[in-house]
């Protein structure tokens, strides 16, 4: 059977990619089995598959074959993979940059808040395979030992909140604070932006320079600045709102990018707004929090509307997870750091292609598009590739089952339960196996292992 043909993708999108499009940026030979545009194809169903097996992708490629009546690739999964890291970057880019602005162009004015496009940083991480190029660029965990650990590639990310798509990550490896990747992700960001970022990301340097770029922030206030506030300095708005000014410090902070001249062109002070706000930690207590935002006039922006407006920085962890778990992010079968790289951009481009289509069905039915489920709509897509995989070459045919597609995707609505308690914690025990002490090659099992599972099993 064909199952779930890799061509069922390419027909959905063409409107979005079409073919003589893709066939023009391909480097490669037209005839060529594994051709950018067919390995490109295999690897976003081999994504949406939950990161499936290379094995899986090449089964994708010999089944479109074989339906197109053409010569199948025969072999093992080698020649696959080599294909993959053959694919060109500006190859992936020239995709990527399609795809993205498309979503930009789709965008409503219902999607923005007060007209500004929200956006939102965050940071996260990536495993890898516990090979020596991967231990050089992307080190394990310095709390690890030698051996026991693997790769861990930091990621740093903008997400734009009015259409859920990603715009730019960039890697790191993992000993760099979030804080200080930021600014290398700040052309991202223009007039008419409004960043929501957590307190990591509330410090002097990155808000001056968003400003010089015209975009505005909301970000919790930083726990340094947190420890020594002073609620009675600045000027008083409401009883919850205050206006401060900051000032720029004297010496450039440690891993600044800036030179000096750089760092003193920036403005000597900041006028920012305090806004606190009162709310309930994980611990079922009362606690309150203070936003910072360079919106300063009350009458434009109310200071509780700002606040609550926070809240939404939590899409980006949503989106995160969406990518981490439901796309498989959570640990790349690599070998190299370009190969880790690349996998990378093909997750986001999977993921942002998914966006559009989730886009289009939610603006069919008038809803917001953050209510859209992703896993749902991935589970859709990829159950109906075998049906347009038939149409190729239909136009007509296939204009009707993409809109017929898209009305049961307008149905992958989240359930919305704003007071469900969902603390994190594994309910599910583990395997009484021991934990890896040393290099595999020299480890030795305990001989009682036996009884450590037996304790194990009764102190659960």
């Amino acid at each position: 059977m064909a199952g779930q043909s890799i061509c069922g993708l390419a027909v959905f999108f063409e409107d979005l990619l079409p073919a003589e499009w893709m066939s023009g940026i391909d480097p490669t030979v037209p005839q060529r089995h594994f051709g950018h545009v067919s390995v490109f194809r295999a690897w976003c169903m081999q994504i949406l598959e939950g990161n499936a097996s290379c094995g899986r992708a090449l089964g994708l490629l010999q089944s479109w074959y074989q339906q197109a009546g053409l010569p199948v690739p025969r072999g093992d999964t080698s020649s696959y993979c080599q294909a993959r890291r053959r694919l060109d970057v500006r190859f992936l880019d020239s995709i990527l940059e399609r795809i993205n602005s498309s979503l930009i162009q789709s965008t409503a004015e219902r999607d923005l808040w007060h007209g500004l496009r929200l956006k939102a940083i965050d940071g996260s991480s990536v495993q890898l395979h516990d090979t020596p190029a991967n231990q050089r660029e992307y080190p394990q965990p310095r709390s690890q030992k030698e051996g026991c650990g693997f790769p861990s590639m930091g990621i740093v990310g903008v997400c734009d909140l009015s259409h859920g798509g990603w715009l730019e990550v960039k890697t790191h490896a993992g000993k760099k604070h979030d804080a200080r990747m930021a600014p290398q992700l700040l052309g991202s960001f223009n007039e008419g932006d409004l960043l929501l970022a957590d307190r990591a990301f509330c410090s002097y340097e990155f808000i001056a320079r968003l400003r010089q770029r015209g975009a505005e922030c909301v970000m919790r206030l930083h726990q340094a600045r947190h420890r020594k506030l002073d609620w009675r300095r600045g000027r008083k708005l409401s009883p919850i709102e205050r206006l401060v000014a900051w000032e720029k410090p004297a010496r450039r902070p440690p891993g600044c990018e800036l030179d000096a001249e750089e760092w003193a062109a920036l403005p000597r002070s900041l006028t920012l707004r305090y806004i606190k706000k009162g709310y309930e930690n994980r611990q079922g207590e009362k606690a309150m929090i203070v936003v910072v935002t360079t919106l300063l006039d009350p009458g434009l922006h109310d200071g509780i509307e700002v606040a609550n407006l926070y809240a939404r920085r939590w899409e980006i962890e949503v989106k995160l997870r969406d990518v981490k778990t439901t796309l498989g992010m959570e640990k790349f079968a690599v070998k190299s750091p370009e190969m880790a790289n690349k996998t990378l951009t093909m997750m986001l481009m999977a993921y942002n292609l998914m966006r559009h289509a989730m886009r289009r069905a939610a603006q069919s039915v008038g809803k917001p598009v953050n209510e859209m489920s992703l896993k749902g709509s991935v589970d859709l897509m990829t159950a109906s590739a075998n049906r347009f995989a038939r149409l190729a070459g239909k136009p007509r045919k296939t204009r009707r089952a993409r809109g017929e597609l898209i009305e049961l995707l307008a149905t992958k609505i989240v359930d919305i339960r704003p007071f469900r308690s969902e603390p994190r914690a594994v309910k599910r025990r583990p395997k009484g196996y021991q934990l890896l002490t040393s290099p595999r090659h020299v480890f030795r099992v305990s001989d009682t292992r036996s009884n450590r599972y037996q304790q194990q099993k009764k102190s659960a």
